[in-house]
C-alpha cells in the first residue's frame, strides 16, 4: 500500500509536469524547513521518557548534524538538476538564487547548504536580520509586526476542541497507548509506571502559559517533543537496535506521529493564530512570488530559498487552509528538508498561475541518505489552495486570484 501511495505520488508530479512542457517557469520560492538536527533535549532528559538509552548527537542540541547538511545538500542538488533542466537556472548565474534564514544555527547552516548546492561555484550569501534580533517572517510577535489577543488565541483553540481538551485528547487514548507500548517497551500501552520515568499519560491536559500563543499541555504535547527527537536520531542514521530498542521501524514511526501531529494542528493552524504567526510571512511570499517591491531578496532572483522550521510551514498552512499528505508521514506532516514549493508560471494561453506542492525526502530515504535524481526522486505532492485552486493536474490558481487569497487570509478579522 505505502509503495503504491509512493508510485501515485510521483506520477502526479511527472503529470503535472509533462502537462506544463509548454508552459514558461518563471519564479520559485521554496519555504524550507531546516534538515536534520540533534535532539532538542538532552539524552538523560529524554530517557526519563524511555526503558531504552537514546542515542548520543555529535553536535550541541538543535544544532544541523553532518548528515543532515549532506541529506540539504542533496535535495538542493535536485531542485538545481530539476530546474536547470526547466530552463529556470543556468550554469554560471550567480545571481539567480538569493537564500534568507531564520537566525539559528540550523537554519543559516541548511541555508548554507542549500546555496551550495543550488548555485555551485558561485559566492551566495545567507541573508539573515542577525543574531540576537527577531526576523519578523518567522517571529512576528517578538519582532513587534504582529500584536495578538491572547485571550481570543487561546478561546480560538479551545473552540476548536469543544473547549474541552481532556475530552479531546482522550479521543486519542489508542495512538497514546501505542506510543507508551513504543518508549517503554511493553507489549501492551499503557505500560507500568516505572520509578524515575515519565509517561505519556502522567501528562494533564490543558492550557499552558509560555511563548506560545495558546499552548497546550498534554500526552499530545509530550509526544511532539519525544517523537521528533525519535525522527531526527532515526534520520541521522542511529542503531536504536544496538541500544536495546525493539519494535522500531518506519511504520511504527509512522503511527508514533500522530500525536506530534494533532498538538501541531491545534496549537498552529487555527485560524486565528496562524494569521498572528504567518501573516507577515504570507505578505513577503506573495510579493516574492510576484516580484514586487517587497520582495524576499532581488525581485529578479529566479529562485528563493526561505529556511525556517516546521512551525513556520504549518503556521502559513494553516492561514492558507493548504493540505498536503505524503506516504510514510501522517497528514500535513514537515519533515527534516521538507518544503512548500511556491512556482509562477507562464501558461501558453499567457495566462500566469501559482502552483504549489509539498515535497520532501522519505523516511528511507533519509535515514539511507539516498542520492536523489530521476528515478529516485523525493517525495512530492500538488498543494490545493483554497480559494483560488483549480481542476487541473497541478491545481493551478491564477496569480491575481492568489493575491486575493493572501491578501483575504492576512486581513481577516478573528
Amino acid at each position: 500500500m505505502r509503495l503504491s501511495l509512493r508510485i501515485a505520488a510521483v506520477a502526479i508530479a511527472l503529470s503535472s509536469a509533462t502537462s506544463a512542457s509548454a508552459d514558461t517557469l518563471e519564479k520559485v520560492v521554496i519555504l524550507s524547513r531546516h534538515g536534520v538536527r540533534a535532539a532538542m533535549s538532552s539524552p538523560e532528559k529524554l530517557e526519563e521518557a524511555s526503558a531504552r538509552p537514546w542515542p548520543r548527537f555529535e553536535v550541541p542540541a538543535g544544532h544541523l548534524t553532518a548528515r543532515g547538511q549532506t541529506l540539504v545538500a542533496r535535495m538542493g542538488d535536485y531542485y538545481r538538476q530539476s530546474y536547470a533542466a526547466q530552463g529556470l537556472l543556468k550554469a554560471g548565474d550567480c545571481s539567480a538564487v538569493y537564500v534568507w534564514a531564520n537566525v539559528t544555527q540550523r537554519t543559516i547552516a541548511t541555508g548554507k547548504a542549500y546555496a551550495a548546492a543550488l548555485a555551485p561555484g558561485c559566492p551566495v550569501v545567507v541573508n539573515t536580520v542577525g543574531e540576537g534580533n527577531n526576523d519578523p517572517m518567522f517571529e512576528p510577535v517578538k519582532a513587534g509586526i504582529a500584536k495578538p489577543d491572547h485571550a481570543l488565541a487561546r478561546a480560538a483553540v479551545a473552540g476548536r476542541v469543544g473547549g474541552d481538551l481532556t475530552a479531546w485528547s482522550a479521543s486519542h487514548r489508542q495512538e497514546a497507548e501505542q506510543l507508551d507500548a513504543l518508549l517503554m517497551q511493553c507489549a501492551k500501552g499503557p505500560c507500568p509506571a516505572a520509578p524515575g520515568k515519565r509517561r505519556v499519560f502522567d501528562a494533564k491536559p490543558g492550557f499552558v502559559d509560555g511563548e506560545d500563543l495558546a499552548g497546550v499541555a498534554g500526552p499530545e504535547a509530550f509526544a511532539s517533543g519525544v517523537t521528533e527527537s525519535l525522527l531526527m536520531a532515526w534520520a541521522d542514521g542511529h542503531d536504536f537496535a544496538a541500544l536495546g530498542w525493539k519494535g522500531l521501524d518506519e511504520e511504527t514511526l509512522t503511527r508514533s506521529f500522530f500525536l506530534h501531529q494533532a498538538e501541531f494542528d491545534l496549537r498552529l493552524r487555527t485560524p486565528y493564530v496562524a494569521r498572528i504567526l504567518a501573516g507577515h510571512l504570507a505578505d513577503r511570499l506573495l510579493a516574492t512570488v510576484e516580484g514586487g517591491a517587497a520582495s524576499i531578496g532581488p525581485a529578479d532572483a529566479k529562485l528563493v530559498v526561505i529556511s525556517g522550521h516546521d512551525g513556520t510551514l504549518a503556521s502559513l498552512g494553516g492561514l492558507l487552509r493548504m493540505e498536503w499528505a505524503l506516504p510514510g508521514y501522517q497528514p500535513n506532516q514537515i519533515q527534516p528538508g521538507g518544503a512548500l514549493v511556491f512556482e509562477r508560471w507562464r501558461r501558453d494561453d499567457g495566462v500566469r498561475v501559482v502552483r504549489v506542492r509539498f515535497t520532501g525526502q522519505s523516511l528511507s530515504q533519509l535515514r539511507n541518505m539516498t542520492t536523489l535524481d530521476d528515478k529516485n526522486p523525493p517525495l512530492s505532492a500538488p498543494v490545493f489552495i483554497q480559494g483560488c485552486g483549480t481542476a487541473t493536474p497541478a491545481f493551478d490558481c491564477r496569480l491575481e486570484d492568489f493575491e486575493g487569497v493572501v491578501r483575504r487570509a492576512t486581513r481577516a478579522d478573528g
